[in-house]
């Protein structure tokens, strides 16, 4: 089953929606479509998305404004892949399109034990030889690590159904956590950082150790709350110290952006998400016992380390010694990947810090380097979608530039590149729009070159700003030039 949700991405509410197991929905203007936008810049019969039990695909049927797919406009009458985490976007309607997951089965038969898992081994290695099953382990990440979803192991599958809650969702865009979605937890109110006592633990070196707070407001609306961190919190591109948002939003904590999804209700607590990455809400108990778990993995861990290292029945000072080669074997590969990250090679420092954390996992400054490079090479690409959008110089390349760059980490230098072009395009674009009486467009343009330097624009840019806003009754003034 797979629900496709199309949502007005500037006024931030559901348009409409549509369920289906396999075949296709229609989109456009006309009545006839399966779901219908009403829009003049949408064509009659603008595009189609179809699912299968391989996935789901959108074709351009020719349309005059087309469909942008991760903010790149997709070839006509060509299917393109698209899923949970991809941003699709129709004219002002951002589409949405994710799996259905349908509540699972109590596991085993009544008067039985509840079935277990085996305990994870580190990554690479599969389930520790000689190690079996671990009555009660839970499957809880590592701190650092991406949540799974689903209950604790060991937990029942089935039982009543809890309250109905708010579904609320944050989908990653950019940075580590691309594509990733999270479900915030069912309480009306949660802290986010990277401190392993945060509701939402992000483990990311922009992050404060309590970075925000969030509440539930309803409806799928949620309020942000900086709690004096670092690196700010941003609502659509603007620091904040408490603002309100709701789906089609963008909220980014530090250098980690997301994208707002909410149902408005319907979750079930404790439910894990549709698809990878989701936070599981968990009992009280479930902290303590997960710390003791993971001190006893990592002893595991270390031991199965010396297993492999020495050969058995060795000395302590054997042991110490394959141990302390190992640890230098991986310092080595991070100083060669900094030095890479130094000369901006940064798809050789991801592989070299990679290599690294793979013999020493604890390995702070690879796993630093490593993130510091998947961003760049992320920004790149981005950058390169951003110059291509801004080529188009119409309304909707420059919408989807502005969205890229808002996406791309703060400290970046494509990402200033992109700025400056941005507004190098904007200004002028902006002036043209006035002068063909396009005043919302007008308007859009230039207050968006406001916000990347209005003390950069002229006066006349400024009065044209004015004029366009009065003439296409903006119900609010652009907050980014005076």
């Amino acid at each position: 089953m797979w629900r496709i949700i199309a949502t007005h991405t500037r006024e931030g509410r559901e348009i409409a929606r549509k369920e289906i197991d396999v075949g296709e929905v229609t989109i456009g203007r006309d009545a006839d479509r399966g779901l219908m936008l009403q829009s003049a810049s949408v064509s009659r019969r603008h595009c189609k998305i179809r699912v299968d039990h391989t996935g789901a695909t959108i074709m351009d049927e020719g349309s005059a404004n087309g469909v942008l797919v991760n903010g790149v406009r997709v070839a006509p009458n060509s299917p393109t892949p698209i899923g949970p985490g991809v941003n699709v976007e129709i004219a002002e309607f951002r589409i949405t399109v994710e799996p259905v997951m349908m509540q699972q089965p109590m596991m085993g038969m009544p008067g039985m034990a509840p079935m277990q898992q085996p305990m994870m081994g580190m990554p690479g290695m599969g389930q520790m030889p000689g190690m079996g099953q671990m009555p009660g382990m839970m499957g809880q990440p590592m701190p650092g690590m991406m949540p799974m979803s689903g209950p604790p192991v060991g937990m029942p599958m089935g039982g009543p159904p809890a309250p109905s809650v708010d579904l609320v969702r944050l989908i990653a865009e950019g940075g580590q956590f691309n594509g990733r979605i999270f479900d915030l937890p069912p309480v009306p109110e949660m802290t986010v950082g990277r401190g392993v006592g945060n509701d939402l633990v992000l483990d990311d070196q922009s992050m404060s150790r309590k970075h925000s707070k969030i509440k539930r407001l309803g409806g799928g609306r949620i309020e942000v709350e900086d709690l004096n961190s670092s690196n700010g919190t941003y609502v659509n591109g603007r620091k904040v110290a408490t603002a309100q948002c709701g789906p089609g939003d963008t909220v980014r904590f530090g250098e980690l952006s997301f994208r707002i999804d909410g149902a408005g209700g319907g979750s079930r607590a404790g439910q894990g998400i549709e698809g990878t990455g989701g936070v599981v809400a968990a009992p009280p108990w479930a902290k303590p016992v997960f710390f003791a778990l993971a001190a006893v993995t990592g002893l595991i861990w270390l031991l199965w380390i010396f297993k492999l290292a020495v050969p058995g029945g060795a000395s302590k000072a054997e042991v110490e010694k394959a141990l302390n080669q190992k640890v230098s074997e991986a310092a080595e590969k991070v100083s060669a990947a900094k030095d890479a990250l130094d000369k901006s090679d940064f798809a050789k420092a991801k592989d070299l810090a990679e290599q690294g954390l793979e013999t020493d996992p604890a390995n702070l400054d690879g796993i630093r380097i490593r993130a510091q490079a998947s961003r760049a090479i992320d920004d790149e690409t981005k950058h390169r979608q951003g110059v291509t959008e801004l080529d188009k110089n119409n309304p909707d390349g420059f919408t989807a530039a502005l969205r890229i760059y808002d996406s791309m980490s703060l400290d970046s230098k494509k990402r200033t590149e992109l700025g400056t072009a941005l507004r190098n395009k904007l200004i002028p674009g902006g002036e043209e729009f006035c002068k063909k009486k396009l005043y919302r467009e007008c308007f859009d343009a230039l207050c968006a070159a406001g916000r990347l330097g209005g003390e950069k624009l002229s006066p006349n840019t400024v009065k044209l700003l004015k004029d366009a806003e009065k003439r296409a009754k903006v119900p609010a003034p652009c907050p980014h030039v005076k």
